[in-house]
């Protein structure tokens, strides 16, 4: 299941929702949250979040796919993402794409985007007031789009093709490892 194909969001938004042309927190948070209940309804075996990475300095590049070590289905996610970090990796090579392997992230500090993201990564811990996904989730970051080779890599539809071959094929081959 897809929960977004288009740049719309998953969710409503009002216009104090957006500040200097981006969305506040609160309201990237509710998007998200959108897109957990969709993978919930829909009972989902895995859930994988594609962002793309950007930093101030252009020149940083790499791939990384993250997922919580706090959540309980910890160990099925950290497969999941390194499923996909490694088809990921593949795919990259095959578009000639040198990035460096930043790895598999066990992020349980919430540093990414503000720790918002992470309410994507699984089953909250006993306590947790998000809603998070049901199931082991993941991550990925394949390319920094402020890197100007990492933005040629996807900027075709064969990048994006093989890219997103490649994270299918990170989530069938987790799965199929799953049904064993």
């Amino acid at each position: 299941m897809l929960s977004r194909s288009t740049d719309e969001l998953g969710s409503t938004i009002e216009s104090d929702d957006v500040q200097n042309g981006s969305l506040t927190t609160a309201a990237s948070q509710e998007d998200l949250v959108a897109r957990v209940r969709c993978a919930n309804v829909a009972r989902a075996d895995a859930l994988v979040s594609v962002h793309f990475n950007s930093f101030d300095d252009p020149a940083v590049t790499g791939s990384e796919t993250l997922y919580d070590v706090d959540r309980p289905l910890a160990p099925r996610s950290r497969a999941l993402a390194q499923s996909l970090q490694t088809n990921i990796r593949a795919g990259l090579a095959a578009l000639g794409e040198p990035s460096p392997d930043r790895g598999v992230i066990d992020d349980s500090s919430g540093s990414e985007a503000g720790g918002g993201d992470l309410v994507l990564l699984g089953p909250g811990v006993p306590g947790s007031n998000d809603e998070p996904s049901a199931m082991p989730g993941a991550l990925v970051e394949p390319l920094f789009l402020t890197n100007p080779a990492d933005l040629t890599a996807v900027a075709t539809p064969r990048g994006v093709d093989i890219l997103a071959g490649a994270i299918s094929s990170g989530v069938e081959d987790y799965l199929d490892e799953e049904r064993r």
